[in-house]
């Protein structure tokens, strides 16, 4: 009942400070323009995911130990991004952000204590949050897709871990991804913006250290339920390097932007996404509490097929082509 009453509060509280940032950010012409590298061609409100990183930063007090870090973190990495989304920051700046917010949490919430020594601990921790952090800036460009990811990826990981400071947190982040969707998808009236895209980043790595102590070994299948993300965007960035192209610099060839370039649609994109995330996260599931050779073995067979699939659809949609109208 407890739980119930928490998400359905986190949702409305979500929905409704998202429409209220739309409005805000309409009359004061905070809005994403159409241009050659995006896939919408109606200027859009920018910064709809305030809602869900205030969601998160509500609810830290009860996350336990730790949480003034967690919530310094996620301040630093959302606030960061919210100034983005109203004014651009210089690169450089807003990765210090993002480090100093990851850097707050891994300090709080080191990777595997009591498995790994304080100091791989602490740097790994803030590698994953740094990475998980731009992994979801990255693929946010498509209706309904980065939000759909995050509540797939941050259920299914609570479930493998379900320490209760990572079952709050899925929550949270999954009703309040829920309530900005409607704003969001199928027709987007509003962006998540990088203050949206670095609070789910942010949120799915603390659910994730919180996560990995508690599922054991099965730690190696947490990834499992965010791969659709990751190897999306860890596949592209690889590309891009072999080319020595600036790597955060804005580009449309994730493979999200090659299919609604090909005429795909977006919520046919955000369907077959999905559809990977929900295959990926129910073997998890059903390998977890194996042994660990089975749980290794599910995680690289998970990885060698999304390759392969990878490389089949990149074929098929070259990076190049026109954009489909986002709606």
């Amino acid at each position: 009942m407890a739980g119930t009453t928490v998400a359905t509060a986190a949702l409305a509280a979500s929905f409704l400070l998202a429409e209220g940032w739309r409005r805000f950010a309409l009359r004061r012409g905070h809005l994403d323009l159409p241009g050659e590298r995006r896939l919408h061609q109606q200027p859009t409100p920018r910064g709809g995911g305030i809602g869900i990183a205030l969601v998160l930063l509500a609810g830290a007090p009860w996350l336990g130990g730790g949480w003034p870090g967690f919530a310094a973190g996620l301040a630093l990495c959302a606030g960061g991004g919210l100034l983005d989304d109203l004014r651009p920051l210089r690169p450089l700046a807003k990765l210090a952000l993002q480090a100093a917010g990851a850097l707050c949490l891994a300090l709080a919430w080191p990777l595997l204590p009591g498995v790994l020594p304080p100091v791989p601990g602490v740097a790994l921790a803030a590698l994953l949050v740094l990475s998980m952090v731009n992994i979801w800036n990255f693929m946010d460009g498509s209706n309904g897709l980065a939000a759909s990811q995050a509540i797939v990826a941050a259920l299914a990981m609570a479930w493998l871990g379900p320490s209760p400071a990572a079952l709050l947190l899925a929550t949270l982040l999954a009703a309040a991804c829920l309530g900005f969707l409607p704003l969001n998808f199928p027709r987007a009236r509003l962006f998540l913006g990088d203050v949206g895209s670095h609070a789910l980043g942010f949120g799915l790595a603390a659910i994730a250290l919180q996560a990995a102590p508690a599922a054991g070994e099965g730690a190696w299948l947490l990834w499992l339920p965010a791969s659709a993300m990751l190897l999306d965007a860890g596949l592209t960035l690889l590309s891009r390097a072999r080319r020595r192209e600036v790597l955060w610099r804005a580009h449309r060839e994730h493979l999200y932007q090659r299919a609604v370039a090909a005429g795909w649609s977006h919520a046919g994109v955000c369907g077959l996404y999905l559809a990977w995330a929900l295959g990926a996260g129910a073997l998890a599931l059903a390998f977890a509490g194996r042994p660990l050779a089975w749980m290794i073995g599910a995680a690289i067979f998970t990885a060698l097929v999304g390759i392969m699939l990878h490389r089949s659809l990149s074929r098929r949609w070259p990076p190049n082509g026109s954009p489909q109208t986002a709606s």
